[in-house]
């Protein structure tokens, strides 16, 4: 398994301008850029940069700690499986030294520099360079360090690869005859490792307009009747879950057909017991006309106090006791369903007149 480590590090380091630019997320692996952060610890769209004694952070979604800790002449890459790093495993720790130089997770200020620390490093120092490559090893969470299988300390086809590349850095003593010692680092960095079996299928499952079994069964028992209305997704994805009611229970949402007339609607099942069907109503439900569910070709949920879509940022939403549903027509119209006062409620966001 060590010779496929080192061809997946010397890959990276050899194709450094395609590569770098490089960190999207496929059906196969997760991909996560660290972010730059401004004083408060908000994400800001330039590079990150780490400074003087401090170390840098970065929780990914997962709970994983990206770091890089200050050390002696510069900085180190780790990548903790979770809070608080003091006692936590770092996922990088299966990454080789390369070709006999300095190990690659290590960023050195006497790196860049030559052995008499007069000029920059022109190949008689043998460290890495701007490119770091190291390996992200998912297999050593909860093995205090050590596989959980065989014990073999080496990175394998399971792993993953993360890359850091030295955008700029600034060097604290560039004195003839001493180390040189990093106090500046500007960078760029990306993380990514396979995707479990089950990430990889529920991936594709998400990715379909097919409704299972289990769907079909969990909307039935939740009083759809599916002799008059069947599953029948238009857009993705197929189905939506959230808490309209906050009662803490999750409320799914998904799209249905009345099968006598083809005409479209929604279905929203609360807490698994109680069910919503929007769409087919006789009359308009205040500024929401008729029908509108049926003609959504887009939603998604927001969540109190949570982030909203930049498309509607600038709205006054209503007050809400769960989540909002938005749906829309893309560029044209929004409607919110959401639950207030003991009752769902339907209410237009914006409509855009059409030409």
């Amino acid at each position: 398994m060590r010779p496929l480590a080192f061809a997946l590090l010397l890959a990276i380091l050899t194709s450094l301008p395609a590569f770098g630019q490089v960190c999207e997320p496929t059906a196969e692996s997760h991909a996560v850029r660290i972010v730059g952060q401004d004083r408060q610890g908000a994400s800001v769209a330039d590079f990150p940069e780490v400074a003087g004694d401090r170390s840098f952070y970065q929780t990914l979604g997962n709970g994983w700690v990206f770091a890089l800790m200050r050390v002696e002449n510069g900085w180190s890459i780790r990548l903790y499986e979770k809070e608080p790093v003091g006692s936590a495993v770092d996922l990088t720790s299966l990454t080789p030294h390369l070709r006999g130089a300095a190990n690659p997770r290590d960023i050195l200020g006497w790196h860049f520099r030559n052995k008499a620390n007069t000029a920059p490093n022109t190949g008689d120092v043998n460290a890495p360079q701007e490119l770091r490559a190291f390996v992200i090893s998912p297999g050593l969470q909860g093995t205090a360090g050590l596989r959980a299988s065989d014990g073999v300390q080496m990175p394998g086809p399971e792993d993953g690869i993360g890359w850091l590349k030295v955008i700029d850095f600034g060097l604290a003593n560039p004195v003839t005859g001493t180390p040189a010692s990093m106090n500046w680092l500007k960078f760029d960095a990306c993380l990514s490792w396979p995707r479990t079996d089950d990430e990889a299928a529920h991936l594709v499952d998400r990715a379909s307009l097919d409704f299972v079994d289990e769907e079909k069964e969990a909307f039935g028992s939740c009083g759809l009747d599916l002799e008059t209305y069947d599953l029948s997704a238009r857009f993705l994805p197929r189905t939506l879950g959230g808490d309209l009611d906050s009662d803490g229970v999750l409320d799914e949402a998904a799209q249905v057909r009345r099968i006598s007339d083809d005409q479209r609607g929604i279905a929203i099942c609360r807490s698994g017991t109680r069910l919503e069907v929007l769409g087919f109503e006789s009359s308009p439900r205040g500024d929401v006309r008729t029908g509108y569910a049926g003609q959504a070709e887009a939603w998604q949920w927001i969540s109190p106090g949570g982030s909203v879509p930049l498309h509607i940022t600038g709205y006054d939403l209503p007050e809400a006791d769960g989540d909002m549903l938005v749906l829309e027509r893309i560029e044209k119209e929004a409607v919110l369903v959401y639950w207030q006062y003991g009752q769902m409620k339907m209410e237009r966001l914006y409509h855009h007149v059409e030409p």
